[in-house]
């Protein structure tokens, strides 16, 4: 293979080079430090601590941002690692009270990430500057020393994430939602100009945008996952705009189909739309103050009157009266995503007027501080059922066993076993029991290298610490690029190299290592196996059904309570804080190794869930905001049609509920249900002939509104299956 090939396969397997960058600057930082202390101040305590500081913020973590952020993170959890480092000297006393600290630690560093990505990214490398600490040999004297070394590894791991080979900042998710935002923009604004003459790839394009959204599409350092304002914010505009493109799409395939002329209030409705998207996407992408709404109040209010206006029973009013429909929905959801992107933007937005019994309202997030909104992340998760909370326990239950576990045995160099666990505990048991093969296969690889190595070169120091950087290279590059089993091999020989320069070392050495790493691991194993083994797939299924059943709940009560004078209650507030769960199991999920399994739906499936959730919350919410309980029951037959279609949406949702939590396969619906029959085209034909040469009552226009809203959740629900090769049946 010649040179340029060789380039040309590691830029195929490490696009960017980022591993090799990443690995570059821990291996040289590492043993700078090491180097310095051990050489230069001989200092044996300082070295391994200062090796073992950029060791863990840089090689066993991972922490999003900019060069600068990454840097200056690094920085701010340097008090923390100091903190953990004298807990594990303090408690290193006894086998016990390690253990029990080992317990706390595990789970409370764990568990802090569930509203900070940068914080979870650094859970590992939290844990290792404890789980050094708290090892023989106990001595309280050095931990000056301790201090010292610690410090100057992250500092200069700080350094060299700003000045040494940086990465290219990574890509911003708001750059996701402003391109999608023009998309709709684009095809929007020909829509308010043409009926029918589309220009090609239209369809092609919504999808893309829609695609580009989603988070099992996007990297890691992407994803607008913390607790702040401003990537709730995102997220919920996204979720909008999920929305507002499928609606744009439907109103895009219908009018292929159209036999006359657009509405001109309705096409003006959709100019303003397409001018809010617009804004959207300047104010996203910094070429543009935040949007506005405004263009919605006057289209939005010409509009209601318009479509008032006496009508005649025809085919042709019947697509008018539909298109203004989903026109109308389109717009509100428009607003709804101005209101996200401008909370975004720190712009000011309206006080919420969500009723006291609907609460908490779609952006009851807006104005607190991110401090306040993340100690309201860690109580809402803690909770059996969130993935965080499971997996926070699960990792402090393995990492205290396997430190009494070590202790009770008196293991030499047990330290190897902790690490073992935090490097095959997975989010499942099935990821967990992935991760031990290549574990074990690259340990034993790498001790018997170990073995010929220290047989060989014996106590030759000088050989060892010419090997080291190199070693070290290979061990956080290899990873990444030839799979875990290369990175454990090459880490295994590096550390002994490193461990080597401190004090003599046999070839027995190798065996103890692969002896701790199989006893780590197993503990890993089993507690996982033990502790909700299903990970993030199987609370992700309860999440779901949770969402579709609180969500139908949901529609029903909007539904009998515009039709009969009922009261909704608090369904849709329950139905919102089941999206929110769902939502963040989601976003948990997508972050797992892709693992077969028959009996949960693919990645197209559990968006269309979601979209179904968000479909729930946008309309329903202005139905309710905007139609009075018992405002359509004096129209008998629209508001007896909707009742049905609601209830019916129930019972074809309960038994995919009920699949969900069961794990049972979803088997295809026998026949596909007849576009005929859909509910709003009778709603809309009802519409028309109590409209046919007379001013009806505007309530009764809300009964489009509605039918159109159960029509497009029905079309969905009944979408949601698992086909038989592991892909999903619908687009999302």
């Amino acid at each position: 293979m010649s040179r340029r090939d060789g380039l040309e396969w590691l830029r195929a397997r490490d696009p960017g080079l980022r591993a090799v960058r990443r690995s570059t600057r821990v291996a040289l930082v590492a043993c700078t430090g090491f180097y310095a202390a051990r050489y230069g101040l001989g200092n044996e305590v300082a070295a391994i601590y200062s090796l073992f500081g950029a060791i863990a913020t840089g090689g066993m973590s991972f922490v999003p941002g900019t060069p600068r952020e990454r840097a200056g993170t690094l920085l701010a959890v340097l008090p923390i690692a100091a903190a953990l480092v004298t807990l594990g000297t303090v408690l290193g006393v006894h086998s016990w009270t390690a253990a029990l600290g080992m317990l706390g630690v595990g789970f409370l560093v764990s568990y802090a990430g569930v509203g900070a990505p940068r914080l979870g990214g650094l859970s590992g490398g939290l844990q290792a500057f404890y789980i050094l600490a708290c090892f023989p040999p106990y001595a309280p004297a050095t931990l000056p020393s301790r201090l010292a070394g610690l410090a100057t590894g992250v500092v200069l791991m700080a350094t060299a994430e700003m000045w040494l080979l940086p990465d290219r900042p990574p890509g911003r998710y708001a750059d996701r939602l402003a391109g999608a935002a023009a998309t709709a923009s684009g095809v929007l604004r020909t829509l308010a100009t043409q009926t029918r003459s589309l220009p090609l790839g239209s369809l092609e394009q919504l999808t893309t945008a829609s695609q580009e959204l989603r988070l099992s599409k996007v990297p890691d350092e992407e994803r607008p996952t913390s607790a702040s304002a401003r990537h709730r914010a995102i997220c919920q505009g996204a979720a909008y705009m999920l929305h507002l493109l499928a609606q744009v799409r439907q109103l895009a395939q219908d009018a292929r189909d159209a036999s006359g002329d657009r509405d001109p209030a309705a096409a003006r409705l959709l100019e303003a739309s397409a001018t809010a998207c617009h804004d959207v996407a300047r104010g996203l992408s910094g070429q543009g103050p935040a949007p506005s709404d405004a263009p919605y109040a006057a289209a939005a209010a010409d509009f209601e009157t318009s479509r008032i206006r006496p009508a005649t029973c025809s085919p042709e009013n019947a697509a008018v009266l539909r298109s203004g429909a989903i026109a109308l929905d389109i717009a509100h959801t428009g607003a709804s995503l101005v209101t996200a992107v401008r909370i975004a933007l720190g712009a000011s937005v309206p006080a919420d007027t969500t009723p006291p019994a609907q609460r908490p309202g779609p952006f009851w997030y807006a104005g607190r501080s991110t401090l306040s909104l993340y100690f309201r992340r860690l109580q809402t998760h803690f909770t059996p059922r969130s993935v965080y909370f499971q997996n926070a326990v699960r990792i402090g239950l393995a990492l205290a066993a396997a430190r009494l576990l070590v202790g009770e045995l008196d293991l030499a160099h047990g330290l190897w076993a902790l690490l073992a666990t935090i490097t095959v505990m997975r989010t499942s048991a099935t990821g967990t029991r992935t991760a031990l093969r290549p574990a074990f296969s690259g340990t034993l690889a790498g001790a018997a290298v170990v073995a010929v190595m220290l047989y060989t070169v014996t106590d030759h120091v000088a050989v060892y610490a010419t090997l080291l950087p190199p070693l070290y290279l290979l061990a956080f590059s290899a990873g990444p690029v030839l799979g875990m089993g290369w990175g454990q091999a090459f880490s295994t020989i590096a550390t002994a190299a490193a461990f080597a320069q401190l004090g003599p070392a046999r070839p027995g050495l190798a065996a103890v290592r692969f002896t701790d790493v199989v006893i780590g691991g197993l503990t890993g194993a089993l507690i996982g196996l033990l502790a909700w083994p299903q990970g993030g797939a199987g609370e992700l299924r309860q999440a779901c059904a949770g969402l579709l059943d609180r969500s139908t709940r949901a529609v029903t009560g909007t539904i009998d309570a515009i039709t009969t004078g009922g009261r909704a209650g608090g369904a849709l507030a329950q139905a919102r804080r089941a999206l929110v769960i769902a939502e963040e199991s989601y976003a948990q999920y997508a972050t797992e190794p892709d693992t077969p399994d028959p009996a949960r739906p693919a990645d197209e499936d559990w968006m269309a869930i979601l979209l179904a959730g968000n479909r729930v919350m946008t309309i329903g919410q202005n139905l309710a905001n905007h139609c009075p309980s018992g405002a359509l029951a004096a129209w008998p037959v629209s508001a007896a049609h909707l009742r049905d279609a609601a209830h019916r949406l129930r019972l074809t949702t309960l038994p995919l509920v009920n699949d969900l939590r069961s794990r049972k396969p979803r088997p295809p619906p026998v026949e596909p249900p007849d576009p005929y029959a859909r509910t709003d085209h009778t709603v809309i034909a009802d519409v028309l002939a109590a409209a046919d040469g007379r001013a009806p009552d505007p309530m009764l226009y809300y009964a489009v509104d509605a039918a159109i809203w159960l029509a497009g959740l029905e079309g969905v629900v009944t979408a949601i299956r698992p086909a038989t090769d592991g892909r999903a049946a619908v687009s999302g």
